[in-house]
């Protein structure tokens, strides 16, 4: 039987924590500091921090507040959002994330996957995707769920 790991995931837009259902009906939950604390609080294993509107309006992610969500979470956090350059990556590194997770920044440069391994660890890159079924399979979405990349699911996470 395997180790159960506790892993909340807090989707961050204007600064706010937010939720949705398959990015649709995004509506407002909570502060991410006081979340934060909360599920560190109560054992989480690890954070996610996924600013989810960096891509879309074209910046990084919060960098501080992705630093203020780390010193009170006390937990691992793995940040994404608008991290496409490996000079992101250690921003966000040096702003308290012990991984970064790659999306739409490793779509539009799939090296960047294995130069951000070489120089920070395998261990501390993570690929996500935004997928959605499309015909008979599943196709890798950007722009928050709304800009098909005509990627098939499968076939990219196997490449990565």
């Amino acid at each position: 039987m395997g180790i159960k790991r506790i892993i909340p995931c807090l989707d961050i837009r204007g600064g706010r924590v937010v939720k949705g259902v398959n990015f649709e009906g995004v509506r407002d939950v909570a502060d991410p500091l006081e979340l934060a604390a909360f599920y560190g609080e109560r054992g989480a294993d690890e954070m996610a921090f996924y600013d989810i509107a960096a891509s879309v309006e074209g910046r990084t992610l919060f960098m501080e507040l992705l630093k203020e969500v780390a010193a009170r979470a006390a937990v691992p956090i793995t940040a994404a959002g608008g991290i496409s350059t490996i000079d992101d990556c250690g921003r966000v590194f040096d702003h308290g994330a012990a991984k970064v997770s790659l999306n739409s920044g490793a779509i539009r440069n799939p090296g960047l996957i294995e130069e951000a391994a070489a120089k920070y660890g395998s261990g501390r890159v993570v690929v996500s995707m935004d997928v959605k079924r499309a015909g008979g399979g599943f196709t890798v979405f950007t722009g928050a769920g709304r800009e098909s990349t005509g990627i098939d699911a499968v076939e990219w996470a196997r490449r990565c």
